[in-house]
């Protein structure tokens, strides 16, 4: 299949949304955990949550309202960097994608030109958080090496060293940090899955 414009775009757009749909769920279980901390269904936030982890508005069905002023901290200008640097941690796995299909589509300089793009869209490791970076996945991928564990530690380290009200220790932000904990690697998971359903119904339609 030809590798152009359009399907660079739709691809580059669902790691967008995915991260933006992680960063939007991040808010909703802070705002639940204020009051109702004990009673919280955690599986109904994870079930809507990972129906479809591209739509960044899925967890409007809850009726839910976010707005800064239940979301504290993380209506800051430096919390909003979090979404960019989920949408990085997205990104810089894309060197992985082409171990999830026998015969993929996706070249090595498809995948440099995928980041490129998302890094103009706004992908950025602020402050070096994320440990890992392109260049590294890149070249563990090439050497057939086992991919490192996709999680949310980075995300720990940030509330530690960057967060104010969320580095407090209490049930409510250690519960935050719990459910990404496991938040992380399920949308990584489900978004892997939807790029490799894309890229096989492609490969079939060419």
């Amino acid at each position: 299949m030809e590798f152009e414009f359009k399907e660079r775009t739709t691809l580059t757009e669902m790691v967008e949304n995915t991260a933006e749909s992680l960063f939007n769920t991040m808010r909703y279980i802070y705002i639940i955990s204020e009051s109702d901390f004990y009673n919280i269904n955690s599986k109904d936030i994870f079930k809507v949550a990972l129906s479809d982890v591209t739509n960044p508005s899925i967890l409007d069905n809850l009726g839910i309202q976010v707005n800064d002023a239940k979301i504290g901290e993380m209506g800051s200008d430096d919390f909003k960097r979090v979404k960019s640097m989920i949408h990085y941690a997205f990104i810089i796995r894309l060197p992985f994608l082409r171990r999830s299909m026998e015969f993929c589509p996706l070249k090595e300089n498809h995948i440099k030109d995928l980041y490129a793009l998302a890094v103009k869209r706004g992908a950025e490791n602020y402050g070096e958080i994320i440990e890992e970076d392109f260049k590294i996945m890149l070249k563990i991928a090439r050497n057939k090496q086992p991919e490192p564990p996709f999680d949310g530690e980075w995300f720990r380290r940030w509330v530690y060293t960057r967060g104010k009200e969320l580095s407090v220790i209490n049930n409510r932000n250690m519960f935050l940090l719990g459910c990404m904990d496991a938040m992380f690697p399920l949308y990584y998971s489900a978004l892997t899955e939807k790029l490799t359903m894309i890229l096989l119904k492609w490969q079939e339609n060419d």
